[in-house]
């Protein structure tokens, strides 16, 4: 049984929602409805789904809006441990008989699968209804993750970038750490926080449900770069459960994306606890998945001009971005249309 958090009450009170595995698949409700289609990895305490596309099974046997040869079309599984009307398989496009997965259980009304082709073991996957977020009942802030040394020269460039997505002043937070005194201040119509807290990215999300109140706080480094379309794909990620992250990439790489105010709250004193964390150690917590693992759901963000499916991120060219004779290298987060320039050798790690 795994423990997952549920929606939070008006007072931020984290209520638990236990789920279990069912048996069967409820195939009224799965055929003819869009779905994602994920593989389900356990983590240390929840776990995570990473997208492959958005699916529809469609009643006649046809798979619809997803293309791979592994799930060429649907049938009903007859040789499971439950009844042939609540399991199927999938089948290959090419020999439309031979299971390339099997489904006859349930887990928070997402039916799970097994893939069971060689010459891999068996992996599980998942299906999870389309829900789409609605912007309008939950809260969303940007949070700019920066430093007092270099903030007034790396945070301006970046907040028009923001301001021209159409995002509000009072949705983009910024925080500063490494400062010798903690303070609240608005500039602009956007909330700074100048924090004693020393930890690099980790700081801005330690601080953030501190200072400020909302339902999800996408982080992003002073270090970005905002191209159009960014905003629309942050905000369109699916709300089938509660999730405590979603992660721009499988693996949660720099810390990009959204956290949830609960989730940040319960790891707080953790975060707290690493103040004054070296650059090396920062990046080898984030590398190991410390914020991932410790995430009781989690769903990485999907492309929706891939039909929905996660991507890693992409190395492109070096450049001097800030024009002070440091290069970098340019890290494409294409799922979320946001780039991050960041230090060929650690050595340069803290200097802009």
């Amino acid at each position: 049984m795994i423990t997952a958090l549920g929606p939070g009450s008006e007072e931020s009170i984290i209520q638990q929602t236990e789920f279990s595995i069912e048996q069967g698949v409820d195939m009224e409700k799965l055929i003819g409805t869009p779905h994602l289609f994920c593989r389900y990895c356990d983590t240390r305490e929840g776990f995570i789904i990473v997208p492959l596309g958005t699916m529809t099974l469609q009643a006649d046997g046809r798979v619809t809006g997803y293309s791979n040869p592994n799930e060429g079309y649907w049938q009903p599984y007859e040789y499971g441990t439950v009844a042939a009307n609540q399991a199927f398989a999938f089948v290959g496009a090419g020999n439309k008989f031979i299971p390339s997965s099997t489904w006859q259980q349930t887990f928070a009304e997402m039916p799970i699968g097994f893939y069971c082709g060689e010459p891999e073991m068996p992996q599980k996957l998942c299906l999870v209804p389309h829900t789409n977020t609605s912007t309008n009942n939950i809260t969303i802030v940007y949070v700019i993750a920066t430093c007092f040394r270099f903030y007034e020269k790396t945070v301006p460039n970046l907040l028009k970038e923001l301001l021209a997505e159409g995002i509000e002043p009072a949705r983009i937070k910024v925080v500063v750490n490494g400062c010798e005194a903690d303070e609240d201040r608005t500039i602009s119509g956007i909330s700074y926080a100048f924090s004693t807290h020393d930890a690099w990215e980790l700081s801005a999300l330690y601080e953030a449900p501190l200072r400020w109140e909302f339902d999800y706080a996408m982080l992003i480094h002073d270090t970005n770069q905002v191209y159009p379309g960014f905003r629309r794909r942050v905000e369109s990620f699916n709300r089938h459960l509660k999730w405590d992250h979603l992660p721009a990439t499988p693996m949660a790489r720099c810390l990009l994306g959204l956290y949830a105010f609960d989730f940040l709250v319960r790891i707080n004193s953790w975060l707290g606890k690493i103040d004054g964390i070296s650059k090396k150690d920062a990046i080898i917590a984030e590398v190991a998945g410390e914020l991932l693992q410790r995430a009781k759901t989690v769903l990485v963000m999907s492309d929706p001009e891939t039909n929905g499916g996660a991507r890693q991120t992409e190395w492109r060219e070096t450049a001097d971005f800030f024009n002070s004779g440091t290069l970098r290298v340019r890290r494409v987060f294409p799922a979320i249309n946001l780039h991050k320039f960041t230090h060929i050798d650690l050595t340069d790690a803290v200097s802009l």
